[in-house]
């Protein structure tokens, strides 16, 4: 696996600067040297795991799609991008090299096949602060409510030989996708019941209610969630 080098995404600017070599790399057109590149230990593994250790992988999808990544600048970038689910790295390769993104605050959408990705600080629980993070999400639905897809892989730990049985190695496993809502610019909420998505759409609450009511919605599957952040945004 190539290492990988961390790019710094500054006013729309991609800018690698490989600290083993006297040149610089520009990937699509920086003039400065923006920030020193500090290698990615996440990229091989967490925990002194190394990703060909483990069987499956920790993608999105398993190959990089040519796609457009929107800077916070509105800047336009064609790129080879992949998304690495584990370590929530977003990958970038030009020729033989692979580069992850050392700034995914300063990007505003990625968009590879037919996903978009956005990047946002988001907790668990509404008003609940210590479950803070920040993650990639893929942008379901759009609009002054965002339904937003939040992947989640796990490694499935090695298995030692049994009397009977083989040595089994550890093996990434795709686990249940989890849903957020964002407002506007807010940071994203998790959404696991009809209480937490009302008390992120509480300007609507008593309409939102009654719709999924009337439709018999489920707040847990994916479609009646579009369904009903769908009407909201057309209230």
């Amino acid at each position: 696996m190539n290492k990988i080098k961390l790019i710094l995404l500054v006013f729309g600017l991609l800018l690698i600067q490989i600290s083993s070599l006297k040149s610089q790399i520009t990937v699509v057109g920086t003039e400065k040297v923006i920030d020193k590149l500090r290698l990615n230990q996440g990229i091989e593994g967490k925990e002194n795991i190394l990703y060909h250790d483990i069987q499956g992988d920790p993608y999105i999808f398993k190959d990089f799609q040519k796609g457009t990544l929107i800077a916070i600048s509105d800047e336009k970038f064609n790129v080879n991008v992949r998304y690495d689910v584990y370590a929530n790295e977003m990958h970038l390769k030009d020729s033989n090299e692979i580069f992850a993104i050392i700034r995914p605050e300063k990007v505003k959408l990625i968009e590879a096949g037919n996903l978009k990705f956005i990047y946002s600080l988001y907790v668990k629980s509404s008003g609940e602060e210590n479950t803070r993070g920040s993650s990639y999400f893929v942008l379901n639905t759009d609009g002054k409510c965002k339904l937003l897809i939040k992947k989640n892989v796990r490694v499935q730990d090695a298995e030692p030989p049994k009397l009977y049985t083989e040595a089994k190695p550890a093996k990434f496993i795709l686990t249940s996708d989890t849903y957020y809502l964002k407002l506007d610019d807010n940071i994203a909420v998790k959404i696991g019941n009809k209480k937490e998505l009302l008390a992120v759409l509480e300007d609507k609450k008593e309409a939102i209610s009654n719709f999924i009511g009337s439709k018999k919605l489920n707040v847990k599957d994916i479609e009646d969630l579009v369904s009903i952040i769908s009407y909201y945004n057309g209230l």
